[in-house]
């Protein structure tokens, strides 16, 4: 059984959360866009989450928190949620240095997109990830995301535009054909 979990985000992770980036701010740094001071403070945290859940209660994004053994080591996040004809969004996570290379990404990436593909019924999920990242690109293939190409010019960072790969994931009840999974999640005959 995996000691990784992972829960919705909540205003009371802003503590936690603003600990976890000021450990992490040299590491995120390559992968982020800059961020002011204030981001790394409680305050800056507990603006952040409130956003955050803001465009949760709008529909637009499910925010989560990465747990390991209980305490707070990350977030995944299911952004851009399209409903309708679509029902698609995509994934984003970030785990600290710490708990780098211990399967702790893997886990979370797999248990966001059971709460893609059966909470929330959506089709398909993406994702980037830059190319110079080659431990975040093994995440996604090793959750099931295949390899769609590369977005040229994808995301401005650290001062200049970059490359992603772009992966995506369908759900496992799609059939090419159903809009959704039948009222139980599960594929109907």
């Amino acid at each position: 059984m995996s000691a990784t979990a992972i829960r919705p985000l909540s205003i009371e992770d802003s503590e936690a959360l603003a600990v976890l980036h000021r450990q992490n701010r040299e590491f995120l740094r390559p992968w982020d866009p800059p961020r002011s001071d204030e981001f790394f403070t409680e305050a800056g945290q507990h603006a952040s989450v409130a956003a955050a859940l803001r465009q949760r209660d709008n529909g637009a994004m499910w925010p989560g928190v990465v747990l390991y053994e209980g305490a707070v080591v990350g977030r995944v996040d299911l952004n851009n949620i399209l409903l309708g004809r679509l029902r698609s969004c995509f994934i984003g996570y970030w785990i600290s240095s710490g708990h780098n290379g211990r399967g702790v990404a893997t886990d979370a990436v797999a248990l966001a997109l059971n709460v893609a593909f059966h909470d929330l019924q959506l089709h398909r999920v993406d994702a980037f990830a830059r190319e110079d990242n080659p431990a975040s690109c093994r995440v996604l293939k090793k959750c099931g995301f295949r390899t769609v190409g590369v977005s040229r010019g994808h995301i401005h960072i650290d001062g200049r535009w970059r490359d992603d790969v772009f992966f995506q994931k369908l759900a496992p009840w799609d059939d090419r054909v159903r809009l959704m999974p039948d009222a139980g999640g599960a594929p109907s005959n």
